[in-house]
C-alpha cells in the first residue's frame, strides 16, 4: 500500500507529520427517573479532533511554513486527506510554531476540527465536478475509494488534481 500524503485544501505535506492523533467523543445524557433508575441518552458522537506535529524540512522550509499559514488564514471547510484514513471535512482549527525555527527545519504543530456535513447526493454512477475540487472531494463525498476513481477516470493522473468545474466524473 502507497502512504498517501497529507493534504489539506490545496496544501501538500512535503512529508507526513510524525505524531497524528484523533479525539473521539460521544454526547452522552444521563437521566434519572423517579424510581432512582438511571437512563442513559446516546445523543451521537462529537466532531472528532485531529492533531499532530512535525517537521518541515529543507532549505524551503520557511516557505512551506508560509503556504500552510496561509490556508490556515483562510479558512473555511476543506477535505483533510491523512494517510491509513478516510477523508473527512475539517476546519484548520490551530497552527503553532514548537521551539526555535533553524536554518533547514522548522518543528510545528495542528489542529483540525472535523465537520460533519450532509454529504451531497451524487447521480447514479457520475458526479459533475465543482470549483476547486480534486479527486480526494469526490472520494469523500461519493464514498468511493481514490484507487477506484483514479482507474474509472484515466485522464486523471493524481488524485490532489484541480478538476476543472462542470467535468463528468465516473464514480462506479
Amino acid at each position: 500500500m502507497t502512504l498517501v500524503p497529507m493534504r489539506f485544501k490545496t496544501y501538500e505535506w512535503k512529508y507526513n507529520p510524525e505524531e497524528i492523533s484523533f479525539e473521539c467523543e460521544k454526547n452522552i445524557r444521563e437521566l434519572e427517573s423517579p424510581n432512582s433508575t438511571a437512563y442513559v441518552q446516546n445523543l451521537g458522537r462529537k466532531n472528532r479532533l485531529i492533531k499532530g506535529k512535525g517537521q518541515l524540512c529543507g532549505e524551503d522550509c520557511h516557505e512551506q511554513f508560509a503556504r500552510l499559514w496561509q490556508i490556515f488564514e483562510e479558512g473555511g471547510v476543506g477535505v483533510l486527506a491523512l494517510p491509513f484514513v478516510k477523508p473527512v471535512y475539517a476546519v484548520f482549527e490551530r497552527l503553532a510554531v514548537i521551539g526555535e525555527p533553524v536554518p533547514d527545519m522548522l518543528t510545528y504543530s495542528f489542529v483540525f476540527r472535523e465537520v460533519m456535513e450532509r454529504e451531497k447526493e451524487a447521480t447514479v454512477g457520475t458526479y459533475i465536478a465543482n470549483v476547486g475540487e480534486c479527486l480526494w472531494d469526490i472520494s469523500y463525498v461519493s464514498r468511493v475509494e481514490i484507487e477506484k476513481l483514479l482507474e474509472l477516470n484515466p485522464w486523471i493522473k493524481q488524485a490532489d488534481e484541480p478538476i476543472i468545474k462542470g467535468r463528468v466524473i465516473k464514480i462506479c
